[in-house]
């Protein structure tokens, strides 16, 4: 990884348990304020709720992320946002693509041992809406959904577990992420594609890779919806 030149670096300079629960919290908090908002919408308005819950996304994380910067760090770098290169982005647009392809090898495995609902139904069926649904769906679930995510999971969290070594701070920034996404496969979707994110940001010292992965990841399986 990338780091910053930490001579003379204070040790409260890198992020910790209070950065976590801050920024986890805020996060789940939000999160599940917006799913039980989500249940009460009627099924005529699910991609609107789609939609918004994207746009939420994008806003709990920025703000679980700047409770987390602020409380004592106030330093953007350490979560991350540093300066990064073309041969990283292109190189998270292929992995984007790799694991989009891999997802569906991982998926006919737990299938076969477990049966269960389709806890995708409704971005498939924004996605079967039209051009302008699928469009709109992008920006929101492509887009803003993954921004809001890596700020959190990669740029607080991963961050903050460093401390204990990099095989620590990627596998437990990953359970993490999936257990947000729930008990289903998507549980063990986000965990494999988790371990994609957390080491393009830390292999590249910055957030960028990682959120353009995330979001060419959740860009192809959005199209893929929008077609099957």
């Amino acid at each position: 990884m990338t780091d910053i030149p930490s001579s003379g670096t204070p040790e409260n300079k890198q992020p910790g348990w209070l950065e976590i629960i801050i920024a986890v919290g805020v996060y789940v908090a939000g999160i599940s304020i917006l799913g039980y908002w989500m249940l009460q919408q009627p099924n005529e308005n699910t991609v609107l709720s789609i939609n918004i819950a994207g746009a939420v996304n994008f806003a709990l994380g920025f703000a679980a992320l700047l409770g987390a910067c602020l409380l004592r760090i106030r330093d953007w770098r350490y979560f991350g946002f540093r300066p990064t290169t073309l041969g990283w982005l292109a190189t998270s647009v292929a992995l984007g693509v790799l694991g989009f392809g891999l997802i569906f090898i991982v998926e006919a495995v737990y299938f076969r041992f477990i049966t269960e609902v389709n806890t995708q139904e409704s971005f498939q069926e924004a996605a079967k809406g039209g051009l302008g649904s699928i469009l709109l769906l992008l920006f929101t679930g492509a887009v803003l959904g993954p921004i809001g995510e890596e700020l959190v999971f990669r740029g607080v969290v991963l961050s903050a577990l460093e401390k204990y070594g990099s095989l620590v701070a990627l596998v437990g920034s990953s359970l993490i992420f999936a257990a947000i996404h729930g008990p289903s496969v998507i549980f063990v979707d986000a965990f494999v594609m988790g371990l994609f994110f957390g080491a393009v940001f830390r292999l590249s010292g910055s957030i960028w890779p990682a959120i353009t992965l995330h979001i060419v990841y959740n860009g192809l399986n959005l199209i893929y919806y929008s077609v099957k």
